[in-house]
């Protein structure tokens, strides 16, 4: 918490105005203490940011700032003549005081930091997960770790930030974005050090880097996932989406670098790390002998979840445990070496490493299992091609019975992997739902078309059935299913609502599917695992 106007002072400073030359322009200025970009969470205390963006510019919400309460905002000026003008805007009985910046964007992160003014002895360490699939487990799985090792954590990503101690689980607060911009990151850090956070894993999204939004951020520990199709909607080729992951090398402070070793991708990451960057290794296969870091062996596949030999070696020692994980799928098992990895790479020790996994607990919605006495289901946010495949490869492996999937391709993006994903689901499943999955402004029935493209023949022994209606959809597969089943539910995953016609509608796929799957049982039995993620 700022006191009296010190945040709003070194501000000033920092652009070349002092607090007396605007004291007078507005009646109060006391108790700001946030800064922000977003003029929907405005109010008295908060200082809104007006910067010209991509598709919008902020300064079109200045005037409902204003009307929010707020009584000072930052404008971002394109003419140099205007730097540090200022000016009282009125908006009916609200009134503004306008700082116009130039170039303001690019001075975000020292604003930011300005403001804040953080105790850099005693921030998070900051780990930094990138790749297509995989970042929210990672995220959640590095927290929960480090917390059981006694280190106060926090994650920040697709499921908000959250602290963990002793691996309890606390939300703190939703994000808008995976990845949210340097003003938010800088305030969330503010808060997490007040609170004692040791350690901070955060998802790091080709967006988020591809837009700067980590400029400035110290980051000690970088994670590579995996790369496979998504966002090209945004980035137009596979090269550029591989390039804006790789900007992550760049974050200030970075002294470690995880690289999976099953995906070739990693070896763009290596030519890329210069002689400053230690590099550790993980792989579902045993590692080359010139490599650091850790691999599975003689892993085995349950109803239970997974049992593997963990092996790690490292330049001071090497050493190996049989370890049970209530995970399910190959992925996750490379979630969890990618975890592993980072924190023993951070001098963690094994010992307490081994011991904090028997109570790794599920992040919600990452292949989330809900047993009946029909089919089980299994909750996933799986919504790009690889992600599908490895949901349904792994779901095929636990399976004894008929494997199911619904799901559906959301509109307004990526056009070309509606296709790949009816073909994946062709591939992996006996029966198939297609489905509504935010089809923002587009009809479904042209997104579910698209998706039909790439399914060709099905064999005589697959089902397709076309149900908009994703809770009847649901039903559907379910009623088909017998006690061996199991139908894969994906695309929502953790989140609560579906988007049609540009309009969020309350939806949470986590408590239709409970309810259903507690139809035929006294009570529901949550076995939650992790999987596929964004």
């Amino acid at each position: 918490m700022q006191h009296a106007n010190e945040g709003l002072s070194r501000v000033l400073a920092y652009i070349g105005l002092s607090f007396a030359e605007i004291k007078g322009k507005v009646p109060t200025l006391a108790g700001l203490d946030k800064l922000t970009l977003d003029s929907r969470i405005t109010d008295q205390s908060t200082i809104f940011i007006a910067i010209h963006g991509e598709k919008q510019s902020g300064h079109a919400f200045i005037a409902q700032a204003a009307k929010m309460g707020c009584r000072v905002a930052l404008v971002e000026t394109k003419k140099t003549k205007e730097n540090n003008w200022v000016e009282l805007k009125r908006y009916a009985r609200h009134s503004l005081l306008c700082i116009h910046v130039y170039a303001l964007r690019t001075k975000l992160a020292d604003i930011a930091y300005c403001f804040y003014k953080l105790d850099e002895s005693s921030l998070p360490n900051v780990t930094a997960i990138t790749g297509t699939n995989g970042k929210t487990s990672v995220a959640s799985f590095i927290a929960q770790l480090s917390s059981l090792c006694k280190q106060k954590s926090a994650s920040i990503g697709t499921l908000g930030v959250n602290i963990f101690t002793n691996g309890e689980q606390q939300k703190l607060v939703d994000t808008i974005n995976t990845t949210p911009d340097i003003i938010s990151l800088v305030g969330t850090l503010s808060t997490l050090q007040q609170k004692g956070c040791q350690q901070l894993s955060l998802e790091a999204s080709s967006h988020g880097l591809a837009q700067d939004r980590l400029d400035k951020l110290n980051v000690n520990c970088v994670v590579f996932t995996n790369l496979s199709q998504d966002h090209l909607d945004y980035h137009h080729t596979m090269d550029a989406y591989a390039s804006a992951k790789r900007k992550l090398l760049n974050a200030s402070g970075v002294k470690l670098v995880i690289l999976n070793a099953n995906d070739n991708e990693s070896k763009n990451w290596q030519a890329q790390c210069n002689d400053n960057l230690s590099v550790f290794w993980y792989s579902l296969d045993q590692l080359d002998e010139n490599y650091m870091g850790c691999w599975a062996s003689d892993i085995n596949y349950s109803t239970e979840g997974i049992e593997f030999t963990l092996n790690a070696k490292f330049s001071t020692y090497a050493q190996s445990c049989r370890i049970n994980v209530a995970v399910i799928g190959a992925f996750n098992v490379a979630n969890l070496l990618a975890s592993i990895t980072a924190l023993l790479a951070q001098s963690f020790s094994f010992v307490d490493i081994k011991n904090a996994l028997s109570h790794l607990h599920s992040v919600a919605g990452r292949m989330e299992l809900f047993k009946s006495d029909k089919g089980s289901l299994l909750v996933d946010y799986a919504h790009t091609p690889d992600a599908l495949r490895q949901a349904l490869s792994a779901a095929r492996i636990h399976t004894k019975g008929l494997l199911s999937c619904v799901f559906g391709c959301g509109g307004d993006r990526d056009i070309s992997k509606r296709a790949i994903m009816g073909e994946i689901a062709v591939q992996y499943a006996d029966n198939i739902v297609l489905t509504q999955d935010n089809s923002r402004s587009e009809d479904p029935m042209h997104i579910i078309a698209d998706i039909k493209k790439g399914m060709g023949a099905l064999t005589t022994r697959q089902k397709l059935h076309v149900e908009l209606d994703r809770e009847q959809a649901l039903l559907h597969a379910w009623q088909q299913s017998t006690k061996n089943d199991m139908i894969v539910v994906a695309g929502k995953g953790h989140e609560d609502y579906i988007e049609i016609n540009n309009t969020r509608i309350a939806y949470n796929e986590r408590q239709v599917v409970a309810t259903l799957a507690s139809r035929n049982i006294a009570s529901v039995n949550f076995l939650q695992t992790q999987g596929g993620d964004e």
